[in-house]
This record gives structure tokens, sequence and C-alpha cells, in this order.
């Protein structure tokens, strides 16, 4: 049961039509837990001190640009799951973000689900900035981005994933998840062209 709401999308209400393109960032469960230094899973953590980097750059890319940089961490609150494994309980070490992350705002929206937009406080920032389209890093491709972005279509944002900063257990399933997205009209590019871009 705690899967199937886990996994649940939220709709939400489709955004307004602003009259010009507003980007921002997010940056998606890069934590102590994932990437950091409380991780197990090699997966995540195998290249993830050149990850952070190029993550920092687009960070402060976006700082530059007076684009929003949101930062979306996954908490678990259920007890029972947390008797089990409390490494990502909310208020424990793990759910802090990668502590080599550098942090340009207090947009910091905790999430019990894989979808960020299931924490109402995004859909406030992202309206409040007149927001329509998402610039997207972090992991799993398959799982929280994947939520996410879904969420986000839901909503009408134009999305862009910023490719070499999206992670997944596998290149094989990053690949298929590329695919998927792409045919949803996601646009998939590399941080080189995100650095370069203006918007």
């Amino acid at each position: 049961m705690f899967e199937r709401q886990a996994l649940k999308i939220s709709q939400g209400i489709p955004i307004n039509k602003y009259p010009a393109v507003k980007s921002a960032l997010l940056v998606i469960d890069f934590q102590e837990y994932t990437t950091g230094q409380l991780s197990a899973d090699t997966c995540y953590t195998n290249a993830s001190g050149e990850l952070i980097q190029v993550v920092n750059q687009i960070i402060d890319s976006a700082q530059v640009r007076n684009m929003p940089v949101i930062y979306v961490k996954s908490e678990i609150s259920d007890f029972l799951l947390n008797l089990l494994n409390n490494s990502m309980a909310t208020g424990s070490a793990g759910v802090a973000l990668d502590k080599r992350m550098n942090i340009v705002s207090d947009y910091i929206i905790p999430k019990h689900k894989q979808d960020a937009f299931s924490n109402p406080r995004l859909d406030s920032i992202l309206i409040a900035n007149e927001v329509n389209k998402l610039c997207i890093s972090g992991l799993d491709a398959a799982f929280c981005v994947n939520s996410t972005i879904q969420a986000a279509l839901n909503r009408g944002y134009k999305i862009t994933v910023i490719g070499d900063v999206v992670v997944s257990k596998t290149d094989t399933l990053r690949t298929k998840m590329f695919d998927e997205y792409a045919a949803k009209g996601v646009n998939i590019i590399r941080s080189e062209d995100f650095l370069m871009s203006k918007d």
C-alpha cells in the first residue's frame, strides 16, 4: 500500500500562460544517503564527486541568470518503514542534502513520495516566480525524476532534462527512460548546453 501511495502522480492545476519563458532548476535527491558519505549504493556514488562538481556548475549558472534553484529531497515519515531502515527518516543525517553541493537558495522541498509536486510548496514557489519551464537534474531517472516529470507535464510545464546530471541504476535503464521522456516531448540536453544557454 505504501508503495502505491509513493508512486501516485499528482495532477495539479494547469499553469497560467505567462508572456515570457521563465525557467527554474530542480535539483532532485542529491542527498547524503544517495550520493553522499552515508550511501551504500555504488551506482550513485562511483562517480559522485565529478557528478556533484557538474551539478554545482549548473547551480551557479542558474543563480547568475536569476533562475530559481529548487532542491528536492526524499524523506520517509512512515513509522513501519523507518523501523526496518531509518536511513531516510525525517530528521536523520541521510536526508540532508549532499554536503558537497552548492546551496544558493532556501527553496528546499522535502517529499514523502516520488513526485516532487506531492509537496504543495513546489507549486507555490513556481507560481510565485511565474515559472513555465523546468530544467531537471537528479536521481533516479526511473523513479523520482520520472514521477516529477509526469506531474510537471500534467500541469503544462515545458521540461528540459540535463542528461549528464540525471542518474539511474544502470546506463541501459537511463537510456530507456530518456527515450520515454523524449516521446512525451521532453527536451534532453547536456550540461554544456545548459551552461551556454541564456534562458
